[in-house]
């Protein structure tokens, strides 16, 4: 049952980056992701969601995660593999992944706490990640002719309290797909992504939040007369 809700997922994901207007999406949020992500050559990046048209191609090795059920399949792309997940038990080792890219994929999860836990625990310490999340307040939120029309839409400060939970630390915050979807072309969109950046309107169709570990979180603070440990958060999120 869980392993054909993602398949249905995907599969619905992948029909409408197939059409026009998913592929002005695509072009759109990559124009934007290209201009905040760090370079990836010769790093390890995790996409974790429907992140087919967003992975970069620089990569080392990336891996393409659906949540739901583990069972990894391999792609024909030599550093490529794709994979079904559960979203709090994520199959990878602790450390081992340099950026983590999520879209189409926090808004699916049944608890979102574990799992940005099962992330942080898989970033690298100056690993990034990066999210791309429906906005409760933007047009795309409210129809289901694209994928940011289904799951649950956040708001900005919802995000905000969220990463902060899991011990993230929000670098950049900004929004993106200013033209209702009704509205998207090529020239429309390219002009409605200016205005928004520029006057920073909060009508967005999608939050992109670019975040770090914060490590130093649960570093203890040293008393320098007693040299006794002050008590702290724990860093690691439980």
């Amino acid at each position: 049952m869980l392993t054909s809700l993602a398949r249905t997922r995907s599969d619905d994901a992948a029909t409408f980056y197939e059409s026009r207007q998913g592929q002005r999406t695509a072009l759109l949020l990559n124009e934007r992701l290209r201009s905040i992500m760090p370079p990836m050559r010769g790093r390890r990046i995790l996409g974790i969601g429907y992140t087919a048209p967003y992975l970069p191609e620089s990569a080392e090795f990336a891996v393409s995660a659906r949540l739901l059920h583990p069972q990894i399949h391999k792609t024909g792309h030599p550093a490529r593999a794709d994979c079904i997940v559960d979203s709090g038990r994520l199959p990878f080792d602790d450390l081992s992944m340099n950026a983590v890219l999520v879209v189409h994929g926090l808004e699916f999860t049944r608890v979102a706490p574990d799992f940005l836990r099962a992330i942080w625990r898989t970033l690298t310490d100056d690993g990034v990640l990066t999210l791309v999340v429906p906005n409760r307040s933007g047009y795309w939120a409210h129809t289901d002719a694209t994928p940011f029309g289904h799951g649950i839409p956040y708001s900005s400060g919802q995000l905000t309290r969220l990463l902060d939970q899991a011990l993230f630390r929000i670098e950049q915050h900004s929004g993106a797909l200013m033209a209702p979807p009704a509205t998207l072309s090529a020239t429309h969109g390219r002009l409605m992504e200016r205005i928004g950046r520029g006057m920073r309107l909060p009508c967005g169709g999608v939050h992109i939040v670019t975040a770090r570990k914060n490590v130093y979180a649960g570093t203890p603070l040293i008393d320098e007369k007693l040299r006794v440990p002050l008590p702290r958060q724990v860093a690691e999120p439980a």
